[in-house]
């Protein structure tokens, strides 16, 4: 574009293009002004473009909520990323335990030679036991793993 200087009644023109009113000093100036006719074109444009966003424009929300609801939406991902270690360390913690009592289980260690006894004396043979108590023991840590995973879940629903 050529750098034009700036007519002294260019506001003048946008207010009466706003406003809808005529002025027969503003149409002879605007018909000698390069200028003003250009920014009359610019004027009539945004207000056709005014016209036809207006309806999608009503149903935007307000800034104050559009920022509430960022501000919620960074405390959940604060609270997801403080969370998330605790339930690895859980589920790490969890495993570990479980993998440490059958290990002592099987290895017959001093501890557990009193539940070796109470079972051979109780039903003859462990063989008869284990494998219902191993399939618990799996039962219950897997209800264990869906309680965390269910708590989880609830506490950053809120």
């Amino acid at each position: 574009m050529i750098n034009q200087k700036k007519c002294e009644f260019e506001p003048t023109v946008v207010k009466f293009l706003k406003s809808g009113l005529s002025s027969e000093a503003i149409n002879a100036h605007v018909q000698d002004c390069a200028n003003c006719r250009e920014t009359i074109k610019v004027v009539n444009w945004l207000q056709t473009f005014e016209k036809s966003a207006l309806p999608q424009v009503k149903n935007l929300p307000t800034a104050g909520f559009l920022w509430w609801k960022s501000r919620i939406l960074e405390k959940r991902r604060a609270a997801e990323r403080v969370v998330q270690p605790i339930l690895i360390a859980q589920i790490a913690a969890s495993i570990v335990a479980f993998m440490a009592f059958v290990w002592l289980l099987f290895t017959k260690s001093t501890q557990f030679n009193f539940l070796d006894d109470a079972f051979n004396q109780s039903f003859g043979s462990i063989k008869v036991i284990i494998v219902p108590f191993v399939a618990g023991i799996i039962c219950f840590a897997f209800v264990c793993l869906m309680l965390v995973f269910a708590l989880r879940r609830y506490l950053l629903e809120k």
